[in-house]
């Protein structure tokens, strides 16, 4: 692909102001721009100054508008400059979009090349909106009305919320009896923490600590059932206990097979995104644009997933809240995730009682229950499909009522 496009999600003026602030429009056009409200905006990367100035022509004379900076659009400035900042916010309906696809087909700059791209992109767009059916495993639900709650077990003595609540055998199966009892639809059995600092465990003593919970749970239960892991080893030996999902927090990443186990077994998993490792992750986390990293990041993995052949169907995607995020980091992204179900796969979101909200709150783990609440409301409403939570019953009964609220019934 020549070009880098992906559609933005303009809620209100502060958030447009901040967008077009980052292609280096001036602050008198983005007041000027502000004022116009139109029901989509696509971020393109990689126009150069003539082929910019022709969308801003075009998209002007179709009712819509482009926003760039200035030195693109007067062609000023050294040349480096001007390439910085070749990316171009066209705003319009699909409508217009699409009608500017057909009008740059045969223009020159790039153009296009520009118009098969964003035809196709405005085609990806149509077929997630009419998208009914998410499988997992052999349930099947619609991504337009059900929220998975996804409840977390963590069998280990130091994650940062729960550790040691349930290391003990016999207090994991009956956290599993408990979760299940409150309606989860996924339990995700985690072997080893990965708080920032954390560090791993032997596989070994990772298989020991999941296998037996995961049993349990496929003999006396019909739930879905995710193994939190980033090793090939531990995933074969919990997909053979019954794992459906395996989440992934590197990305496939971390372990070169783990793809190639994913896809010979045909289980879901979790592609999330994760700036550096657990060890180290928070050590000063830093990025020019975080949704643009992040979004690049998880079109890049998924495509990789699906060359080394686990299907598009079997893939959830996880921004990874925490995992090398400030406060503000995070922030972005919950607000934000509408942005990556543009990608076409449903997006997992994991904010439960997690340091960003402490950090709001000044709040410890522990009493972080009514922030957890909120994230996770505010992530269903903005696109999310599945939740990953501590608080099954809890969070269940909170997106319920929002959900009906925002549908009217």
């Amino acid at each position: 692909m020549k070009f880098k496009i992906r559609a933005l999600d303009i809620k209100t003026r502060l958030e447009g102001l901040k967008e077009y602030k980052k292609v280096g429009a001036t602050p008198a056009g983005s007041r000027i721009m502000i004022e116009k409200i139109f029901p989509i905006s696509l971020k393109i990367k990689g126009v150069n100054p003539p082929g910019a100035n022709i969308l801003k022509q075009e998209m002007l004379a179709r009712g819509g508008d482009a926003v760039t900076s200035r030195n693109t659009l007067l062609e000023t400035g050294s040349k480096a400059e001007i390439n910085d900042k070749s990316v171009v916010v066209i705003q319009g309906t699909i409508k217009t979009i699409e009608s500017l696809a057909d009008k740059i087909r045969e223009q020159p700059f790039g153009l296009k090349e520009l118009s098969s791209e964003l035809k196709e992109y405005l085609d990806r767009l149509e077929k997630n909106a009419k998208r009914k059916e998410l499988v997992v495993g052999k349930k099947k639900f619609n991504p337009a009305e059900d929220i998975l709650i996804m409840g977390i077990l963590n069998v280990t003595p130091d994650s940062f919320y729960d550790g040691g609540f349930y290391f003990e055998k016999d207090k994991a199966l009956n956290r599993v009896d408990t979760i299940v009892k409150e309606g989860a639809d996924i339990i995700d059995v985690g072997g080893m923490s990965t708080r920032p600092g954390s560090l791993p465990v032997s596989s070994e003593e990772e298989i020991k600590r999941v296998v037996p919970v995961i049993e349990y749970i496929k003999k006396n239960y019909d739930i879905l059932i995710s193994a939190d892991t980033y090793r090939s080893g531990v995933a074969r030996k919990a997909i053979d206990a019954g794992a459906h999902i395996i989440n992934d927090i590197s990305g496939l990443s971390m372990d070169p097979i783990m793809a190639k186990v994913i896809a010979e077994r045909d289980v879901s998993v979790v592609i999330m995104h994760i700036r550096g490792t657990p060890e180290n992750m928070q050590k000063n986390p830093e990025y020019e644009n975080v949704m643009d990293e992040i979004y690049d990041y998880l079109e890049e993995k998924t495509r990789i997933a699906i060359g080394s052949g686990i299907k598009a169907g079997k893939i959830i995607i996880d921004p990874g809240i925490g995992f090398g995020k400030t406060l503000e980091h995070n922030l972005e992204i919950l607000n934000k995730v509408k942005e990556l179900t543009a990608l076409g796969f449903p997006v997992l979101i994991g904010a439960s009682r997690k340091s960003f909200i402490g950090g709001i709150l000044d709040l410890p783990a522990e009493e972080r229950l009514e922030g957890s609440i909120a994230a996770a409301v505010c992530s269903a409403v903005n696109g999310a499909s599945i939740l990953r939570v501590h608080d099954v019953k809890e969070t269940l009964r909170a997106v319920k009522v929002a959900r009906n609220i925002i549908n009217g019934f």
